[in-house]
C-alpha cells in the first residue's frame, strides 16, 4: 500500500451536551484520478483516457489496474508492461499495456465517470450494468471454517487506519482460506477498495484468480459481486446486508455470499455448503 496521507485536518465546531467548542477534525481526502492507458506495438503507441474516478489517494496503480481488470479491458498480469509508475497525489495514472496485447474497449467511445458512491455510474449501457462479460469457471471449490469468517471481522476493523482516523472510508480485506491477511484496500468508495485489492492481485500473481475470501466493511451490492466474480473470488463476507441483485450474481457464479457478520453469527445467502 502506498504510504500517502489520505487525511486532511480541518477546524469545525462541535456541539455537544448544550456546549460549543472548536475542534480540529481529521477528514478523508476525496480527489479525482484520471486513468489513461498506453497501448499498441512499440513503433505505434496510442494513448486513451478511460475513466475519472473519485477516490482516496494511495494505491493508485492497483486501483487503476483493478478497475481495468474488472471492466474486462485487461485479463492477466501479462497484459501489462512489468514496470508501472505512480507519483504521490498525481491526478493522472497511466497504465502501460504490453506491446503484444490488443485491448477491447467499450463499444461507445465514452469515459467512465465513477464517484465514491457508485462504481458503475459511467457505464454506457444496461448490458455493462448487468455485468455482460464472460466470467471464468475455476473448478473445484475450497472449504472455509466458520471461525475463520468470525475472526476476519475483528481483523478488518483493526486494518482500517483511514476509517479509524476519519470514520469516512470502506475497507476490503483479502484473506487466505486459513484466515491469514494477504492485502487490504481502503478508500472512500467501497468499489475502489475492492479494485485496489484486485489490482494488487493482478500485479503480484500470474493467475487472476484470487484464492481465499474477501471481507467488506460495508454492504454487499451488485457491483461488488460483479467484481468478485470477475476475480474468481469464491467467498464474500460483509458486515452489512446484501441486495437481491448481489445474491442473484452470487448464485449464478457459485459465490458463497455472507452478510450481517458479527463476532458469533452471520447469514449465508448462497452456496452454503462451502462453510464448514
Amino acid at each position: 500500500m502506498d504510504f500517502i496521507p489520505a487525511v486532511s485536518k480541518n477546524m469545525n465546531r462541535l456541539f455537544k451536551d448544550g456546549k460549543e467548542e472548536s475542534l480540529l477534525d481529521q477528514v478523508a481526502i476525496e480527489s479525482p484520478l484520471e486513468i489513461y492507458v498506453k497501448y499498441g506495438p512499440f513503433e505505434n503507441r496510442k494513448l486513451k483516457k478511460l475513466a475519472v474516478i473519485m477516490r482516496s489517494p494511495g494505491d493508485d496503480i492497483a486501483l487503476a489496474v483493478g478497475f481495468l481488470f474488472t471492466a474486462g479491458i485487461i485479463h492477466t498480469q501479462s497484459d501489462l508492461l512489468p514496470e508501472q509508475k505512480s507519483t504521490p497525489f498525481q491526478k493522472i495514472q497511466l497504465i502501460a499495456l504490453s506491446y503484444h496485447f490488443i485491448p477491447i474497449f467499450p463499444k461507445e467511445d465514452r469515459i467512465f465517470i465513477v464517484n465514491a458512491a457508485c462504481g458503475v455510474c459511467g457505464a454506457p449501457d444496461a448490458e455493462i450494468l448487468a455485468g455482460n462479460m464472460p466470467y471464468p469457471k475455476w473448478g473445484k471449490h475450497k472449504m472455509i471454517h466458520r471461525d475463520v469468517i468470525f475472526n476476519s471481522l475483528e481483523r478488518t476493523k483493526i486494518n482500517q487506519p483511514l476509517f479509524n482516523k476519519t470514520g469516512g472510508s470502506h475497507a476490503v480485506c483479502w484473506f487466505s482460506i486459513e484466515g491469514n491477511l494477504i492485502h487490504v484496500g481502503e478508500d472512500i468508495g467501497r468499489h475502489n477498495a475492492l479494485d485496489k485489492v484486485i489490482g494488487h492481485a493482478v500485479l503480484t500473481q500470474n493467475s487472476p484468480k484470487m484464492d481465499g475470501f474477501v471481507f467488506f466493511s460495508g454492504r454487499a451490492g451488485f457491483e461488488m459481486l460483479q467484481k468478485a466474480a470477475r476475480a474468481g473470488i469464491e467467498v464474500v463476507a460483509a458486515i452489512g446486508a446484501p441486495t437481491t441483485f448481489a445474491i442473484e450474481i452470487a448464485e449464478e457464479n457459485e459465490i458463497t455470499l455472507i452478510g450481517f457478520t458479527k463476532q458469533n453469527a452471520f447469514n449465508i445467502y448462497s452456496c452454503k455448503d462451502r462453510i464448514q
